[in-house]
């Protein structure tokens, strides 16, 4: 099953605007910038920025005004796995097949190249002149105040305290100790669905939604968020390690409390089966025009990397 193949030229566009905004090599500090660099183009799926398209898709044709908030949340994402990769938090050596970026850099410039992409997440956002391009156009001439606020507050709770750091520290604290089903459920909802339900709120909102159609989108992106960490705790009991590009039994080395770890690999198969139903239910009353997101959500449930 290949990503890139089915939407290769939005992935593409993707790794074309964040080349864009993303500060050189030969700017000075030019250390940090090519830490930065390093991670964003390490060969992520661009998962959370096709999610993005795909809502605001729903309800314009004009979905390119989602772009720089796309390229955005990617480097709110990429900034999160830097720092999940550090020796404080998950220690890990590799990261989609290639060296973490403390492994390269070091420490200290890991966690300042985090940093500085989250930083510079919602200096993109706020449309100054110093993004203003090719690939910002749509969303600084369509995309209005109001809109943009909400937008720039969708991302920021889902990255905040209440969100994905309060997932990572929860998790953290877990680790060894014997958690809840219930526990385990609001960790994995703020740890990795936080940002997953933004993308899709957040284009949904670019796309000028109806309530109504916003608020069952909602609800399919808490589904797809929760199914996504399932699959990942499968993978990381019956992945490939060369597909993934990381170290797979990691979950049970540091004692991580999981889907798999409290139920076993059969009840999470069946866990994920009933979501990503669930998830194409909420789907239904948007017709043909889901259709590609209708594929990309039997991608993010039955991928094998």
């Amino acid at each position: 099953m290949s990503l890139i193949h089915t939407w290769e030229d939005k992935i593409e566009l993707v790794d074309k605007a964040l080349d864009s905004f993303l500060p050189g090599i030969e700017m000075y500090p030019g250390k940090i910038h090519e830490a930065m660099r390093y991670s964003v183009f390490a060969g992520g799926k661009r998962i959370r920025p096709l999610l993005m398209f795909l809502a605001c898709g729903l309800f314009t044709d004009r979905w390119q005004r989602a772009l720089p908030a796309a390229c955005a949340l990617e480097m709110i994402h990429t900034y999160s796995l830097i720092h999940d990769d550090l020796p404080a938090m998950d220690d890990d050596n590799y990261r989609r097949g290639k060296p973490t970026s403390h492994r390269v850099y070091g420490e200290a410039t890991a966690i300042l190249a985090g940093d500085a992409l989250l930083t510079m997440a919602f200096a993109l956002l706020s449309g100054t002149e110093q993004y203003k391009n090719e690939y910002s156009e749509a969303y600084q001439s369509e995309v209005g105040p109001e809109i943009g606020l909400k937008v720039i507050s969708e991302l920021a709770e889902a990255a905040g305290s209440l969100g994905m750091i309060a997932g990572q520290i929860l998790d953290l604290e877990g680790e060894g100790k014997t958690v809840s089903m219930e526990m385990l459920d609001d960790i994995n909802s703020r740890k990795t669905g936080a940002l997953i339900v933004a993308s899709l709120r957040g284009g949904a909102l670019l796309g000028e939604a109806p309530a109504g159609d916003l608020q069952r989108l909602s609800v399919y992106a808490s589904l797809l968020g929760k199914g996504f960490q399932v699959v990942d705790d499968l993978l990381d009991v019956e992945g490939d390690e060369n597909k993934m590009g990381k170290q797979t039994g990691m979950d049970r080395k540091r004692k991580k409390a999981t889907v798999v770890s409290l139920c076993g690999v059969t009840k999470a198969k069946s866990q994920r089966d009933t979501l990503y139903n669930n998830a194409m239910q909420e789907l239904s009353p948007f017709g043909e025009s889901a259709d590609e997101l209708r594929q990309l959500t039997r991608f993010i449930f039955y991928r094998d990397y």
